[in-house]
């Protein structure tokens, strides 16, 4: 009898808040993964948080005998990229569908002098869809990201330093043209995604940065056209004089990208053109013009990338590749270069050969090896437009081994 009476309380109890469920406005869904990474270094390089994310090799460092420092081997083992992710449903608002998103890791900035990383904000928007148009507020990735299309790496970059890589409080406004292509405008400021030396340049500018963005989705088929601009005030008093400035520092950005489903493998690519565009974690960034007057003035260092993947569509074994390849093309202007103001400011150019292999356990837990080569070709010196020349080529080799278990 006990045991019948307590059935009958617990089914009661489900009923009741199954019925409450019914009621509630919203519907919570939590999600995330667990991810390990461990990785070795041939030479010391250049990477971001916490190492997960590669950019390049290290130049030479010689000691007093000669001796290059940079030739050294380095290794980790990190989970700290790890995150979790709550999506809410909610009622409609103003005719239109709700949706609201917050997505955090623990690869903040390492605090001076200790080991430990924060966590950090990665996403945190609300979102409104209508028939046609949709209205994103908050912060989503970037217009250069393109989540359609990126390098499924086993490393965290997906493909950086070529392919962009950042996140920006915007207010996104999206209208679908037919049912095959978007439009869809940005207007942005930075986060922790800063353009280097330019602390709170997007802000003292008053103007936002803006992008306009096209894509067409087909059966098997995607492509995307981007272009954008941006406006900075990089200082409120001349570095040079020490006097009240307003000088502007302007950057902009276009991008071509395509997949396409080949059947057995997907092929996936993209081109890119920036100029000022450090704040993306690609090359470039920023010079000081050559002028006759004491004032600084800001130039943008001009780069080009590109990027083709190659990946199996197999169920359980999936090999892939990618090639990476980024140019300095110099500044606008004649210029000298800043240093603070550039990511890779005295690489010429650089490539990357990535191959890769991912073996699945389920759709969304697998264990993965990649060997990344990197070369970068460091100039001794710059030309009149802050281009890097008389160059010398350094490499080194990454491996890394993955688990990732999504959830």
């Amino acid at each position: 009898m006990k045991r019948i009476l307590t059935t009958l309380l617990v089914a009661v109890i489900t009923t009741m808040v199954f019925a409450q469920e019914e009621k509630k406005p919203f519907k919570v869904e939590i999600h995330g993964f667990v991810g390990v990474n461990a990785y070795l270094d041939t030479r010391q390089s250049v990477s971001a948080r916490n190492g997960n994310i590669y950019l390049f090799p290290k130049p030479a460092n010689p000691d007093a005998e000669g001796n290059d420092l940079n030739d050294q081997a380095y290794s980790d083992i990190d989970a700290a990229f790890s995150r979790f992710n709550i999506g809410i449903s909610g009622p409609d608002m103003f005719g239109a569908k709700s949706f609201a998103f917050i997505e955090g890791d623990f690869l903040g900035d390492k605090n001076p002098g200790h080991q430990d990383v924060n966590f950090r904000l990665r996403h945190a928007f609300i979102r409104l869809n209508w028939d046609k148009t949709s209205l994103l507020v908050g912060q989503y990735w970037h217009p250069l990201f393109i989540t359609e299309n990126f390098a499924n790496t086993v490393n965290l970059s997906c493909g950086t330093p070529y392919n962009p890589l950042n996140r920006q409080p915007m207010i996104r406004v999206g209208y679908q043209v037919s049912d095959k292509i978007e439009a869809i405008g940005f207007a942005m400021k930075q986060n922790d995604f800063l353009d280097k030396g330019m602390h709170e340049a997007s802000e003292n500018s008053l103007i936002p940065e803006m992008a306009l963005q096209f894509k067409y989705k087909s059966e098997g088929f995607f492509a995307a056209l981007t272009g954008g601009y941006k406006v900075l005030q990089p200082a409120l008093v001349d570095p040079n004089t020490n006097i009240k400035t307003d000088e502007k520092a302007k950057g902009g950005y276009f991008t071509a990208s395509v997949k396409k489903d080949l059947g057995p493998l997907t092929f996936k690519t993209s081109a890119l053109f920036t100029a000022g565009m450090t704040n993306i974690v690609v090359l470039g960034g920023f010079a000081e013009k050559a002028n006759d007057t004491p004032e600084r003035e800001y130039t943008a260092i001009k780069n080009f990338a590109y990027w083709a993947d190659f990946e199996s569509n197999n169920d359980k074994v999936k090999p892939g590749f990618l090639f990476g390849y980024s140019q300095n093309m110099g500044a606008f202007d004649k210029a000298e270069p800043l240093a603070g103001y550039t990511i890779g400011g005295d690489i010429a150019s650089m490539y990357s050969l990535i191959p890769r292999v991912r073996f699945m356990a389920t759709p969304k837990i697998w264990f993965g090896v990649e060997w990344m080569y990197v070369v970068a070709s460091y100039g001794a010196g710059y030309d009149e437009y802050a281009k890097p020349i008389d160059t010398t080529d350094y490499s080194n080799n990454r491996f890394t081994a993955s688990m990732r278990y999504t959830f």
